[in-house]
């Protein structure tokens, strides 16, 4: 493959991949991406996607964790957050995804895609009252979207 000079076409061929679901492209260019564009947010994080969808879950961590290092807004910080959480969920670190979602909770208190997942660590954790505490915090955010969680956790 060739490299890019810019970031940009960087990002549409990687989201073409992935809009393919063609996650091993996404890694070999994300790979090479990050390499060329080491100090941006970006980079590590469609490195850390992709690494994530093929369950190489020590290069998904160590890219979101990147990722999540170089955040420089609220949007940043909530999808590279999520990200690395979601790293730590799939490989049993319930407490340290827990905490992280939590610093995010302080940063991003009306987040909802942070409370479903507090919601769904609790569970993890065995915490039951923690897990209702978070579904409250979420039905404060937007009823419906929490009543449409809950219906599709159920099932």
């Amino acid at each position: 493959m060739a490299t890019f000079n810019s970031q940009t076409p960087y990002i549409k061929q990687i989201s073409l991949y992935f809009d393919n679901s063609d996650y091993k492209s996404a890694l070999f260019l994300s790979e090479e991406f990050a390499s060329a564009f080491p100090n941006e947010m970006i980079s590590h994080f469609l490195y850390a996607k992709a690494a994530f969808w093929l369950d190489s879950f020590d290069t998904a961590r160590e890219e979101a964790l990147k990722a999540f290092n170089l955040c420089k807004g609220q949007d940043d910080l909530a999808v590279a957050g999520i990200l690395l959480s979601c790293v730590y969920y799939s490989q049993n670190e319930y407490e340290k995804g827990l905490v992280l979602l939590n610093l995010l909770r302080t940063k991003l208190p009306q987040n909802e895609e942070i409370q479903k997942l507090k919601f769904i660590f609790a569970l993890a954790l065995h915490d039951e009252a923690a897990a209702m505490r978070h579904l409250e915090d979420l039905y404060d955010i937007n009823k419906k979207s929490a009543s449409d969680f809950i219906v599709k956790f159920l099932e």
